[in-house]
């Protein structure tokens, strides 16, 4: 019996974190739930709940079902993605590094597709369905510059950590210069900087959905390695795992993730760096749990966040990187106060 209580504490486990864990889940899952009633319902033009259902069943057309089916049901699910890949991501930054304060932008990444999207728009003609993909191609080329910093003298956790912040300065010195010649397109530019989901339709699902699918079912299948990868390296190589390759795997993976939701939303903040915090309070560090909790409590923050910018002030629409910061924030102050991080 004491064996198996320490082999479950050494796993990262928190003792009756299985049914706290199912809780959790269920908890999230009907949030989810209410936030999308809300988010298909609500807005500038109003759907009420007896016509949202008769849409449901097919039976309703006009107006509403082009508010619902082509503008409002693809922004939260481009929400829902982006939400839960950051979740997954700043899961993974912080275990690989071993540092609770690693969010999905420490390699640089999303310093990077900010700063080649201001470019793009700054210097050059560039049509609006080319900026995700410009977004992801500078978030991929940051990370890349990363990693080849991170690796000159053996690749460790704190050089990574060094180099994204050497990337990160960069990147957002040389976005930060270009703002300043930007002209007209400033208001337009910094809009985008504090992130948000306004005009995001099918299209910007099609392109997010393989690549959040994809990262996430990679994170999940090999999940027992990410938890090799909170021990001590010599540790970890004892137990048979190739700890460096691991380690570049589960970082590009994160890389990957984080990019696509730049790419689509914008940078928004805080949701990586505290619903993997928030997470681990409650269920400890066990990934079969702790994975789908923290995807879904990313859906959860990014959504609400999305619901209460686009309804606060309707029909004008306010950033959606304010409300992930202004809850993101004082959480994290919360979990500062209440416990060592």
């Amino acid at each position: 019996m004491l064996n198996g209580t320490l082999s479950a504490r050494a796993c990262g486990r928190v003792p009756g974190a299985e049914f706290k864990g199912l809780g959790l889940l269920v908890g999230l899952l009907l949030a989810l739930l209410v936030t999308a009633t809300l988010a298909l319902a609500a807005g500038a033009v109003p759907v009420p709940l007896q016509t949202l259902w008769r849409l449901l069943q097919g039976t309703e057309s006009g107006l509403p079902a082009i508010l619902v089916w082509e503008l409002r049901l693809p922004r939260f699910l481009a929400g829902l993605l982006v939400g839960a890949s950051l979740g997954v991501a700043g899961w993974v930054m912080q275990t690989v590094t071993r540092n609770p304060l690693a969010s999905p932008g420490l390699t640089g990444v999303v310093a990077g597709a900010s700063m080649a999207v201001v470019v793009a728009q700054v210097g050059f003609v560039v049509s609006a369905i080319w900026l995700p993909w410009l977004g992801m191609l500078g978030g991929a080329g940051a990370a890349a510059l990363t990693f080849v910093l991170a690796g000159q003298g053996g690749f460790s956790p704190l050089r990574l950590a060094l180099a994204g912040i050497a990337v990160t300065a960069l990147a957002s010195a040389l976005a930060t210069a270009f703002l300043l010649f930007s002209g007209a397109q400033a208001q337009q530019l910094y809009f985008w900087l504090a992130g948000g989901l306004l005009g995001r339709g099918w299209s910007h699902v099609q392109l997010i959905l393989p690549w959040a699918c994809g990262g996430l079912f990679l994170v999940m299948g090999f999940s027992r390695y990410l938890n090799l990868l909170r021990l001590d390296d010599e540790i970890a190589r004892g137990l048979g795992a190739r700890v460096l390759f691991w380690r570049l795997g589960f970082v590009a993976v994160a890389v990957a993730l984080t990019a696509a939701t730049v790419a689509v939303a914008g940078p928004v903040g805080f949701v990586g760096l505290v619903a993997p915090h928030l997470v681990r309070l409650l269920l400890g560090n066990n990934q079969r749990l702790a994975l789908p909790a923290v995807m879904l409590l990313g859906a959860l923050l990014v959504t609400l966040s999305d619901l209460v910018a686009r309804t606060l002030a309707a029909p004008a629409e306010l950033p959606l990187g304010m409300f992930t910061a202004l809850l993101g924030g004082p959480l994290f102050i919360w979990l500062i106060r209440t416990r060592v991080l």
